[in-house]
Parts: C-alpha cells; structure tokens; sequence
C-alpha cells in the first residue's frame, strides 16, 4: 500500500469523521517591495476515521503547517507572487485558492478523500468477512505531516523549505523535502542556472564532496572515507554521480545543499544536507 503523494492527483470528495484545529500564529518580520511583512503560519491538525462512529476504528492523521509571508497592506502585490510561489511548492496542485486558510483547508480534505479512497472499501469487506478489531491490519492506518520552514537568507533572498512525512501502509515511512530561494525584490524563484555560473558544475561539485565525505564520516561514526570508491563502498553513489542538486538553499552564511533519502545514498543512510560555505563557493556564482 506504499504511494508516494502526487500532487494534483487527490480527489476532493471527502466523507467520514473529521477532528480538525487550524490557527493562525505570527512568527516573524521583515519587508517585501518597501512594505511591512510578517512570516506567518497556518497549522492544521485532522484526524479522519474509517468508521465515523468509532474513534476505535483506523485512521489517517494529517498535519500540516504552512508558512507564507502576511503585509501590513492588502493591495501588496509583490507578496501576492510571492505567496503563490510558496504555495506552489507546497502542494502545487492547490496553488492559487483564495486565501491561505483556504488553501491549507484543500489539502486536508484531498487528503483525507485520497485516504478512504484507497482503504475504506477494503476495510467494510473485512468488516463483513468476520474481522475482529484485534485483526484489523495496521496499514489501514495512515499519516501525513507537511511541514514549512521561511527564512530571510542572503542578500535579501527568502529560503523556503518544505517536508514531508508520509506513511501510507508500506514497510516504512517516507520523508522527503523541497527547498527553493526566492528574490524578495522581484518575487521570483531561482533556479541553478540563475545562481551558478555556467561550466562551474564539477568545480562545485569537488566542494560538495569534501563535505560529503566528512558527513558521512559522522554518519557511520568513522574516519576511513576519503575518496568516491569509500563512498560506493558503503552504499554512497553507486547508482549516480555526484550532481549539484536543484534542493539548495542561499542562506547567510552559506549554499547548503539538500540530498533526500534515496538520490545519492540507501535508505538507513538518510537525507544529507551539506554546507559550502561562501569564502569556498563564491568564484561560481553568478554575482548580481
């Protein structure tokens, strides 16, 4: 039952038991275009029952907590496009509705429909077939958990990061991450090629190493890893070369690179995130 989530795929129909808190919370200040700014966040905490009549029965638990930026004027229309853009990496396939309220209330209810969707038809068969509650298998349980970090970075870029958690019924969760940096005076996303210098990839990608090599060190608690052929050895790198990946974040004192579970190295490995900093990668980036 394992299903990574695909965005733009969740039904909308929702039906069962729903136990729901949403709040809005203040978290932080700053400027877009010349106008005050706040970092603010909506979290939501949903639990969906297969059996709306027994809170006994599986369920799927969703947490969510969006951050996005709130200005003192209404009619601000850089923080508009700016909170598109969040909103499309957050869950793109609900980009645009018409309040931030309003687009963490659509993830929730296609979440929720995606969950009785896959299971509940499956669960009322084994009601019917004499399945006791002691029975009942545990991937008829599930849970998901988005989360999303905003920070001012460097020269007046905004880093955002979004994770998430999911367990839909297979062997193991799943957690992965999407971080993208934002102009701050324009609203726009930035891609590598906006950032790094054209021809610069194998150059950045030897500084990436050095910390990969260090991490990984840590990771295995070992001091033995010095070269490519270590890594392979224990796992690392063996499907792919090493690659500037498009999850980076330019924050201040640094490019810390993101490499989630599975792109570079096994499961129990986990993700790597890894930071070069400034002094080491300013010959390669483009300078404004």
């Amino acid at each position: 039952m394992m299903k990574k989530i695909q965005r733009g795929l969740f039904p909308s129909v929702v039906c069962g038991l729903f136990s729901t808190m949403m709040l809005p919370g203040c978290i932080g200040n700053g400027t877009a275009g010349g106008n005050e700014v706040s970092v603010d966040s909506i979290p939501m905490d949903t639990t969906v029952y297969l059996d709306e009549a027994n809170t006994e029965s599986p369920k799927c638990q969703i947490k969510i907590n969006f951050k996005y930026l709130k200005s003192a004027d209404k009619n601000d229309s850089l923080t508009q496009v700016i909170n598109r853009v969040l909103e499309d990496a957050f869950s793109s396939a609900h980009a645009g509705a018409a309040s931030p309220q309003a687009f963490v209330s659509s993830i929730k209810e296609s979440l929720a429909g995606d969950y009785l969707k896959d299971v509940q038809g499956s669960y009322q068969t084994d009601l019917k077939n004499g399945m006791k509650p002691d029975e009942i298998p545990n991937w008829y349980n599930y849970e998901y958990e988005i989360n999303s970090e905003l920070q001012e970075g460097k020269d007046s870029i905004w880093n955002y990061a979004v994770t998430t958690f999911q367990y839909t019924g297979g062997a193991h969760p799943n957690t992965w991450a999407q971080w993208i940096n934002i102009d701050a005076a324009n609203g726009k996303k930035l891609d590598k090629s906006e950032v790094f210098a054209k021809g610069t990839e194998e150059d950045i990608c030897r500084l990436i190493l050095d910390k990969l090599l260090a991490e990984a060190n840590k990771k295995l608690e070992t001091d033995t890893l010095t070269c490519v052929e270590g890594l392979q050895a224990v796992g690392i790198l063996l499907d792919t070369d090493l690659y500037v990946p498009d999850n980076f974040l330019l924050e201040k004192e640094g490019v810390t690179f993101l490499y989630n579970t599975y792109d570079i190295a096994p499961y129990y490995m986990g993700r790597f995130q890894l930071t070069v900093p400034y002094e080491e990668i300013n010959t390669y980036l483009i300078k404004k």
